[in-house]
């Protein structure tokens, strides 16, 4: 137990969440040296951990150990068994009982996976970090061997963006073909313009609430994490 306080309390120094009162007394015993006094705040927040029951049992959600690595091959199976149900929808003629490779055809465009990808990481990246976003993957392996809770917390904060945004750009890109098949309707009809201007107002808000979301995240991650 003694070995994660310390790891608790050297983690509390990195991530800049420092009991204020005892850094001061730290400074003081160090004589106002800022590397001595790490290693005596350290100590004494260690020895206040220890004494105060209550600060003990807090400090446990600071450290997060790794469940069974099933966990993680349960999670690839999923993911396995989710694409080739999507697979075997897209390319099997169920009346036919044959297998109709050409269809796969139709669901591969790069410039759509270009449009979506890229834009989910860097607004992951934006509402947390690089460091969370290349925890991302360790830690959703389970392969990290000591995770504090704030670390944990925002990968689950990347993550959960990079799903958001995926979705919201998938909706977005949907809307933008329609936009091009209303710009075609117009010729024929008022009917295009009444669809494009709807589309556009929902792509609008869409949007600006994508921007507003990271920005909230953004925040928690600086100062209420």
């Amino acid at each position: 137990m003694n070995e994660e306080l310390y790891l608790v309390a050297y983690k509390d120094i990195e991530q800049k969440e420092i009991d204020e009162a005892l850094w001061l007394k730290a400074m003081a015993h160090a004589g106002g040296d800022k590397t001595r006094a790490k290693w005596a705040y350290i100590d004494l927040r260690v020895d206040q951990m220890q004494r105060d029951p209550s600060l003990r049992n807090s400090s446990s959600r600071k450290i997060r150990k790794p469940t069974h690595q099933s966990g993680a091959y349960m999670m690839w199976f999923s993911i396995l068994f989710f694409m080739a149900i999507i697979t075997a929808g897209v390319i099997v003629d169920f009346e036919a009982i044959s297998l109709v490779i050409n269809n796969g055809i139709y669901f591969i465009d790069i410039p759509s996976l270009v449009f979506v990808l890229p834009t989910a990481i860097f607004f992951g990246i934006s509402a947390t970090s690089w460091r969370s976003y290349g925890r991302c993957w360790s830690y959703t392996l389970g392969g990290a061997k000591q995770v504090s809770y704030a670390d944990a917390n925002s990968v689950a904060r990347c993550l959960k963006v990079m799903g958001d945004v995926s979705l919201t750009m998938g909706i977005i890109g949907t809307f933008i073909g329609a936009i091009l098949i209303t710009q075609k309707l117009e010729q024929f009809s008022n009917i295009g313009h009444a669809l494009n201007v709807a589309s556009l107002t929902l792509v609008y808000g869409i949007v600006l609430k994508l921007v507003s979301f990271v920005a909230e995240q953004r925040v928690r991650n600086l100062y209420l994490n």
